[in-house]
């Protein structure tokens, strides 16, 4: 504003200076030529400043304008630097909790890897001690396998032997089926004896076991074909196979005595029971001198 008000001066000194020397100059130029030029320069002057005042107007305006920009900016500046202030606070709060967290992490990390590495030492130590265990159980995994494959062998030997023995019990059945077949076509043609001939085959029912032990009573005798003497191989139903033997004793009418062989009274006396069904067949030498 001050360089418009010195331009302003500058103008009126030229104006004044201008006049003035027209003035000076009365002996060249005629009065109303002088008058003429000052209204010329007057209107000049006039216009440049008319030019000058819109200008420094405009200049004024202008700067009132800015300096409105500028106290704008400085209030957003200033709202940005308090926001920036608290921002900066927050995260220097932030900042230190942080620190302390950060402290705190890395003690228990210190802690975790100190338990981590006490863990794997002992896992180490725990894996050593059972190495030998483990090597006993691949052991014992392997004798297994043996053991299996041995089972295997046994269990084909014992279907073999199954089979074999069907095979002979089904032999053995024919045979007696032959036996007996043949057997009874001799016999129908012989004429037979009063008493038990051999391989005759009867069944019987224990009556009683005598007191020592030593044999059993049967409601038969002489009636039935039992003879004193006479011997028998016996064996139970439910045990076909063990068989024991009899020796037929004070044989009565309808009582005889079975004496059991020796070396089975002592089996006999925990196996054999009243009531019991026996299958008896004739053996061993016969004494007839009774018949």
């Amino acid at each position: 504003m001050i360089s418009i008000i010195f331009r302003i001066l500058a103008w009126s000194s030229l104006v004044a200076a201008g006049v003035l020397f027209f003035i000076n100059q009365e002996d060249f130029v005629s009065f109303s030529s002088k008058i003429k030029n000052a209204e010329n320069l007057k209107k000049d002057a006039k216009f440049d400043l008319e030019s000058d005042q819109n200008k420094s107007s405009d200049l004024i305006n202008g700067m009132f304008r800015e300096r409105g920009k500028l106290r704008l900016e400085i209030e957003e500046t200033q709202a940005a630097a308090e926001k920036l202030k608290e921002e900066a606070e927050i995260i220097l709060l932030k900042e230190s909790d942080l620190s302390a967290r950060k402290t705190k992490l890395i003690k228990e990390l210190e802690s975790v890897r100190k338990e981590l590495a006490e863990q794997t030492e002992r896992t180490t130590e725990k894996r050593k001690q059972g190495d030998p265990i483990r090597l006993e159980v691949e052991k014992a995994r392997s004798e297994l396998k043996e053991i299996e494959e041995q089972n295997k062998k046994v269990k084909s030997m014992r279907d073999q032997l199954d089979a074999e023995l069907s095979a002979l019990r089904t032999r053995r059945e024919v045979a007696q089926r032959s036996y007996q077949e043949e057997k009874d076509s001799l016999l129908s043609e012989i004429e037979r004896p009063p008493y038990h001939y051999f391989g005759d085959e009867l069944e019987i029912d224990v009556l009683s076991v005598s007191p020592s032990g030593s044999g059993i009573f049967i409601e038969d005798g002489i009636k039935s074909g039992f003879r004193d003497e006479f011997k028998y191989l016996a064996y139970e139903q439910n045990e076909p196979d063990q068989h024991f033997y009899l020796k037929a004793s004070l044989v009565q009418k309808e009582l005889t005595f079975l004496e059991f062989d020796h070396d089975y009274r002592e089996k006999a006396s925990s196996s054999i029971r009243p009531d019991q069904k026996l299958f008896l067949i004739r053996t061993g030498d016969s004494n007839t001198t009774n018949d």
